[in-house]
């Protein structure tokens, strides 16, 4: 103990933008005062890096260790050894799988001791992707009372449901998933697991979401329905399917203008997608943006048309900002977007989303009760901390 405070070690692959580490920041800030935290980073590296907060201790990945937590475009910072090193292993992963990578590159590290527990942030990767680890070093590399490990995935979906990742996580002594979508989707996939498998929500910054949505808000032309959408752009969000949908309305007479803020390996096909359609004009990707918030402002609704989400951070972000959502049933959709008050949860699928999009645009006072409702609510981090301290601090 330290000044009657639970030591707690954290562990990250990395600081970038991204839905676990901005998460994982928020978490920090919540729970500064009431544990000794301690940060372990394979990469201390990333948009979030100055976001810690300033108790935190801050512990980098050793050795060779950092190739975890960088891609091939950071890592080239390091030198020639660590560039070819890393190229190497994501060779080796895909073709022989990533448990050896993995399990080499942890044991650089020295062990650490001395917490009351130890938490993995970052759920196991697909068995070939180079990526994670974060598992693997709580279980190998330290000592503690208590191990934790939390989900930020549909556990059934995302690729990494294997017989060995099985393995990996009835050896932690509690599950911490960040929706009941992607506690159920866990607990279909590793029954046993289930009396040990809570749920932990994700925090946010509700005061920094409104205010950044006020500096500079773009402003919309009032004669079309305008859709944002923030999000990565790859296969599993469904922008594709999306891209065909709008194009669809368009041609039927609709009036809608799509705005998609984010990037992604995907980037090339969905420009290639909007080309064929011709829907360049009334399209239109952004990219990344500093500021998100400030397109999420004076949308009049956001999609998320995904084939597979867990727990997604930008649903809370638009309920603050009264923007009605429409995503496709996903795991933790229902859970997460109360259908007719938050938005509308429709099928997944191309129809379900052409369906429901057609039904708002003929029926705009859907969309004003929406707003109504979400105006009326209040956004707190309260239940999430109060789950994380009694997983922390036992069960009774």
């Amino acid at each position: 103990m330290s000044n009657g405070k639970k030591k707690l070690l954290i562990v990250n692959n990395n600081l970038t933008t991204g839905g676990v580490q901005r998460s994982f920041v928020n978490l920090l800030h919540e729970i500064k005062d009431q544990f000794d935290v301690t940060v372990l980073v394979f990469s201390n590296s990333g948009e979030y890096r100055d976001c810690l907060p300033v108790q935190t201790r801050v512990l980098e990945g050793s050795g060779f260790l950092k190739l975890l937590g960088m891609s091939q475009v950071q890592i080239k910072s390091q030198g020639y050894l660590y560039y070819c090193a890393r190229a190497a292993l994501v060779l080796f992963a895909k073709v022989f799988g990533n448990r050896l990578p993995i399990r080499l590159l942890v044991r650089t590290h020295e062990k650490l001791s001395g917490f009351d527990a130890a938490v993995s942030f970052l759920h196991s990767a697909p068995e070939k992707y180079f990526y994670g680890g974060c598992n693997e070093f709580v279980l190998d590399r330290v000592n503690a009372k208590q191990k934790i490990t939390f989900l930020h995935c549909d556990f059934l979906n995302y690729g990494g449901y294997t017989a060995r990742s099985r393995q990996v996580y009835k050896c932690f002594d509690t599950i911490a998933a960040v929706s009941e979508g992607c506690r159920r989707s866990f607990i279909k996939a590793i029954p046993e697991l289930a009396e040990k498998t809570y749920c932990v929500g994700n925090c946010h910054t509700y005061s920094e979401y409104i205010a950044k949505s006020g500096e500079n808000p773009v402003e919309y032309l009032s004669d079309s329905l305008n859709i944002v959408t923030v999000a990565r752009l790859s296969v599993e969000k469904g922008i594709l399917r999306g891209v065909d949908v709008i194009s669809r309305l368009v041609r039927e007479g609709h009036r809608i203008k799509w705005h998609i803020i984010g990037n992604g390996a995907q980037r090339k096909e969905i420009e290639n997608r909007i080309s064929v359609t011709g829907s360049a004009s009334f399209i239109f990707l952004y990219g990344n943006q500093e500021n998100p918030y400030r397109y999420m402002k004076n949308a009049d609704v956001f999609l998320l048309p995904s084939l597979h989400e867990a727990a997604p951070m930008v649903f809370a972000e638009a309920k603050c900002l009264g923007l009605p959502i429409i995503t496709t049933n996903t795991t933790s959709a229902q859970e997460m977007v109360a259908d007719g008050k938050d938005g509308f949860v429709c099928e997944n699928s191309e129809q379900g989303i052409y369906e429901t999009l057609k039904d708002v645009l003929g029926n705009p006072q859907k969309l004003q009760v929406c707003r109504e409702h979400l105006a009326g609510q209040k956004y707190s981090n309260e239940r999430a901390v109060g789950q994380f301290h009694t997983l922390v601090n036992g069960r009774s």
